[in-house]
């Protein structure tokens, strides 16, 4: 029922038949197609999380062997995924990075048709602690602790340790634990 070509309109007419171009549907196929593409853009909806995560592993293990943000950049400019933006590269990354999190919210598969920016929101949400149910403000008039001063620099970047094969082997054997992989697949995979 689609057609590609997009200056003809469907014209619905008094006998309930829809006309697109030359080709006639009655209004019950009609109806019967789009609950066909519904599904359908349901089943992408469901889908695309999963690709998400698939394509947000690999570009962690990839990054895993480069020392700086900017010399995987430069490495993913010259590959097949130069199209990708860094928005959508950051996207996969925070899905494969919380999927667990993700999954474990997901049960009822309320994140399924929410963009990756939604499903931020949602986990930073769920990840506050709730606070306690009061009956009022009973620390009226009571001082406010200060913080207590620090000696030194107080730097709170954690510089990256230079990857070495034992780092990433065990990297790649948390992640194949966390999504069920197993090491004969995992072997597998990598001799194609």
């Amino acid at each position: 029922m689609t057609n590609s070509n997009a200056s003809i309109k469907p014209v619905a007419s008094d006998d309930t038949v829809i006309r697109i171009g030359k080709a006639t549907f009655t209004s019950q196929q009609s109806l019967e197609h789009g609950a066909a593409l519904y599904d359908n853009m349901y089943l992408i909806h469901t889908q695309l999380m999963d690709v998400h995560n698939e394509l947000g592993q690999i570009l962690i293990q990839h990054r895993a062997l480069y020392k700086s943000d900017k010399l995987f950049g430069q490495f993913l400019a010259k590959g097949p995924l130069a199209c990708m933006s860094r928005q959508d590269r950051s996207d996969t990354v925070f899905v494969a990075s919380n999927w667990a999190k993700i999954r474990k919210i997901n049960n009822d598969g309320s994140l399924d048709s929410l963009g990756v920016s939604a499903i931020r929101k949602r986990l930073k949400a769920s990840d506050k602690p709730k606070a306690p149910t009061s009956a009022g403000n009973v620390s009226e008039g009571k001082a406010k602790p200060e913080a207590e001063p620090t000696v030194g620099p107080s730097d709170t970047k954690t510089e990256a340790k230079p990857l070495t094969a034992d780092s990433l082997a065990k990297q790649v054997k948390i992640l194949m634990k966390e999504h069920g992989i197993t090491q004969a697949a995992f072997n597998k995979a990598m001799k194609a």
